[in-house]
């Protein structure tokens, strides 16, 4: 409840500015803003090798601190190489999306990703320590900053910049509160802090890198799959009125779902260090996720039909995507939160095979879309399609395996 209280603040007032930003913001901008979002949720897996996962786990608080300085220094050295990386290709990559508005900006990406994976790090140490009301004011402080900077551009002489300046604002903020927060409790271990120790710990948790990078990375690039297509196969309007769909669609979903996730991720943890029911815990956030789900949906799916007079004029399809889209959410709302199953029980390797399954049929129905009928509609309503029969698939082999491992302690 601290952390939905914190995630729902914050998508309310990502919400309201919504309202406003469409009405200051042409669909092309929106749609550099997405593009570039997407890019740092894609690059953001390998930029830390997923270790800060690794912070909630071990038992020993100097492990931690030294799986968070990995972390972070793995974080660093990988933005200095796509620094480099973008500044040698950055004409290539421009040219592949058809981009040349705002190009400047993808100077901007290593710092974007680098304040992410920042980010994530310091909300694992706090999930470790139990202190749930430091990630959620974080989130609520980044939406307010962020929302109200993108705002203040919108109605200034320098609107024309789009909304990229107001997230590395809010990204900024979030950090600084985050680190004066923390500051104090991490403090006392970085004596404990040495190389040798890190490299001893990374062997250690060694599956993470290998396989949970590839999971997320590949899952994250599917998930953004659709908008790398669309700037490149529709253009940036199109890009911009889905990257709106789903973020009207994901803002109430993300409330409960990351909130559900930081929760069931600390609660499974310690439930399988001391052999307790995962099948149980499995059964019953599946159950109060239902509920949850059905409550939401519905009026979004309402809700739907009106988003030409919320948003303004110009974002007519907004609404048509969103519903298209519904099947997919609805069911990655199930599977999503307990996705953290697959690091507990070691299961990377499986779903490693599954991943890239689905990112190879994700692409493969965009671009039916486009090749076969030229329909941005028909390519959406395939992708979504897809989506939904993954998560119902991955719900009954998280549940079938926490089953199967409850069976193993009895």
């Amino acid at each position: 409840m601290t952390l939905i209280t914190g995630s729902a603040l914050s998508q309310v007032v990502v919400y309201a500015s919504i309202l406003l930003l469409t009405r200051l913001f042409s669909a092309e901008l929106f749609g550099i803003y997405i593009l570039f979002s997407s890019a740092t949720i894609i690059l953001k897996p390998l930029a830390t090798l997923q270790f800060e996962f690794a912070i909630v786990l071990p038992k020993k608080d100097k492990d931690a601190i030294n799986l968070f300085a990995f972390s972070t220094l793995i974080l660093i050295l990988y933005c200095l190489l796509l620094l480099l990386i973008v500044s040698l290709f950055k004409t290539e990559i421009l040219d592949f999306f058809n981009i040349t508005v705002l190009s400047n900006f993808i100077y901007l990406l290593p710092l974007n990703v680098f304040l992410f994976g920042l980010i994530a790090n310091f909300d694992y140490w706090n999930n470790r320590n139990d202190n749930f009301k430091a990630i959620s004011k974080g989130l609520f402080l980044k939406s307010s900053s962020m929302s109200a900077t993108q705002i203040a551009t919108g109605f200034s002489s320098y609107n024309s910049i789009g909304l990229i300046p107001g997230m590395l604002i809010g990204y900024v903020l979030q950090i600084f509160y985050l680190l004066q927060l923390t500051y104090n409790k991490l403090q006392p271990f970085c004596k404990d802090v040495s190389l040798n120790r890190m490299l001893f710990l990374a062997k250690k948790y060694k599956d993470i890198p290998i396989f949970n990078s590839i999971i997320n990375l590949t899952n994250n690039l599917s998930n953004e799959l659709p908008v790398l297509l669309i700037t490149k196969y529709f253009g940036l309007a199109s890009s911009g009125i889905y990257g709106l769909a789903v973020k009207f669609m994901r803002a109430p979903i993300g409330v409960v779902q990351q909130s559900v996730n930081q929760v069931f991720f600390n609660k499974a943890t310690k439930l399988y260090n001391d052999q307790g029911s995962l099948y149980a815990l499995v059964l019953k956030t599946a159950k109060h996720l239902l509920i949850i789900s059905l409550l939401i949906f519905t009026p979004l799916f309402i809700l739907s039909y009106y988003l030409e007079f919320l948003f303004g004029e110009g974002w007519t399809d907004v609404g048509l995507y969103a519903r298209i889209l519904i099947p997919w959410l609805f069911f990655a709302f199930f599977s999503n939160p307990l996705n953290s199953l697959i690091l507990i029980l070691n299961k990377q390797k499986t779903m490693v095979v599954l991943d890239i399954a689905l990112l190879i049929f994700r692409f493969l129905a965009l671009f039916c879309g486009y090749y076969f009928y030229n329909d941005i509609i028909i390519a959406l309503a395939l992708f979504s399609m897809v989506g939904m029969i993954f998560n119902i698939l991955i719900f009954i082999y998280l549940l079938q395996t926490s089953k199967e491992k409850n069976s193993a302690y009895q």
